[in-house]
């Protein structure tokens, strides 16, 4: 019986590693690695970041996504943004950017797709916070991201577990969803 439990807890832990920081399926966050498993990060000014829009763990075949993404605080400029997506794409209309994706199917590897892809670069040595939202005209209500697939529409999640919460930051006061709170605190609730 102990075998077969630390077998268990061997492949738990092993699957939420395969899933980065966010173990949630249909999860939009902001990450510093294609992997996503880096959510803060520092910089000076001047200092270019990439920075990449993931969803995680797609719970199913996905071939579309509709999220906002509003970056706030430092001054900052994107030096340059790629967009998995080629029919709709991604653009600008403000501090938003908008990522509609209509696209063959997306191909997670380990558990991630990353959408789009930006060099960021800060012109002041002060907090830049990520946060993700619905698109301006979403398919579905709730105030969540969107992911599709074969036609049928998925409410998507957000990294913090709150779209009124950052995802991530560069240079932030705190890192908005750390390995420590979101794997321990799944884990700890399986065995309650």
């Amino acid at each position: 019986m102990k075998k077969l439990v630390t077998l268990l807890l061997v492949s738990l832990f092993a699957s939420l590693a395969y899933a980065g920081l966010d173990p949630g399926t249909d999860s939009f966050g902001i990450y510093f690695d294609t992997a996503g498993n880096t959510n803060c990060t520092t910089a000076a000014p001047f200092q270019p970041v990439s920075a990449y829009l993931i969803l995680m763990n797609p719970a199913g075949p996905t071939n579309g996504i509709e999220c906002s993404v509003v970056m706030s605080g430092a001054p900052y400029v994107v030096l340059s943004t790629s967009c998995i997506c080629p029919f709709e794409g991604c653009w600008f209309e403000g501090d938003d950017i908008w990522a509609v994706c209509a696209a063959n199917f997306l191909v997670p590897a380990n558990g991630a797709v990353v959408i789009v892809t930006w060099s960021i670069m800060l012109q002041a040595p002060e907090e830049l916070l990520f946060h993700i939202g619905p698109s301006s005209i979403p398919s579905l209500p709730g105030g969540l991201p969107v992911v599709t697939g074969d036609g049928v529409l998925r409410r998507g999640a957000v990294a913090s577990g709150d779209v009124n919460l950052p995802v991530a930051g560069i240079n932030a006061a705190f890192c908005p969803v750390s390995e420590n709170a979101r794997s321990f605190g799944e884990v700890k609730s399986l065995f309650r």
